[in-house]
């Protein structure tokens, strides 16, 4: 079978005993399949996977590194060489005990990352605007009932910590398509109910609505609460369980990552 695409080597140094990079994606892969592409959690994914513009590019975590410039350097490298990549994950596969097991302190360190992407855009010419968010496999639990923003940390529970990087541009222009679809659906539900209104509507200045907010909201009908919320926990659950059997013990996480919601 020919190497998918998006499966990339490790980048900077392997120490003995780390999972092989293949086994890794695979991992990866299920979540990437049956969460983020079968459950339309980002509904870009699928097509940007099958144009070969989604890269993963795994890294291990241990007591030497990789440091927040390295990561970056290996980021512009990539998008370097391969100018038409949309979203790059960058993955990382901690050796137990490393900080990268919390997520606060995960969440600080794709600020520091960004930060030297940032520095390095300045002196390298070409290099795409990104947008960085981190995911975690044991993000912050939800203290109440579920909401549409309280579902995103469980959605975001990847085997692995992950920064997912997502050009700009692309995201910027489905924000604002997803705008005027948004303007379009209200100026015609107006029509139907105030033609005088409608037409006011349309000198009017609105705030664009946040697509992620319509992205958590269809998400959140998904699988937000009752049998497919807890669907959802099994499959991330048998996700976790295959990771704790295909790594080695000294890259094990510290406690497996269960979430129970308050309310299913």
């Amino acid at each position: 079978m020919d190497t998918p695409a998006h499966h990339r080597s490790y980048a900077g140094p392997v120490p003995s005993g780390a999972p092989a990079a293949a086994v890794v994606h695979a991992i990866h892969d299920r979540y990437l399949y049956e969460i983020v592409e079968d459950l339309g959690v980002c509904p870009f994914a699928r097509r940007c996977r099958q144009l070969g513009r989604l890269h993963r590019l795994p890294f291990v975590a241990d007591r030497d590194g990789p440091t927040p410039d390295a990561v970056a350097r290996h980021l512009g490298a990539l998008l370097d060489a391969h100018d038409d990549a949309e979203i790059v994950l960058l993955t990382f596969v901690p050796v137990r005990g490393h900080r990268f097991w919390d997520p606060g302190a995960f969440e600080d360190f794709t600020r520091a990352v960004r930060a030297a992407y940032e520095a390095r855009r300045t002196h390298a010419r070409g290099l795409p605007r990104l947008y960085a968010v981190s995911f975690h496999p044991d993000p912050p639990k939800p203290a109440h009932r579920p909401t549409p923003e309280n579902l995103v940390p469980t959605l975001r529970r990847t085997p692995d910590p992950v920064i997912q990087c997502v050009r700009a541009d692309m995201l910027d222009a489905l924000r604002a398509e997803s705008s005027r679809s948004a303007r379009a659906r209200l100026e015609r539900e107006m029509a139907r109910i105030d033609p005088a209104l409608a037409a006011r509507l349309r000198h009017a200045i609105l705030t664009d609505p946040a697509l992620s907010s319509e992205i958590a909201e269809r998400n959140f009908a998904a699988v937000g609460a009752g049998p497919a919320r807890q669907a959802l926990e099994d499959r991330l659950a048998r996700f976790f369980e295959e990771r704790r059997r295909a790594y080695p013990a000294a890259f094990a996480p510290p406690a497996p990552p269960a979430q129970t919601p308050a309310a299913l």
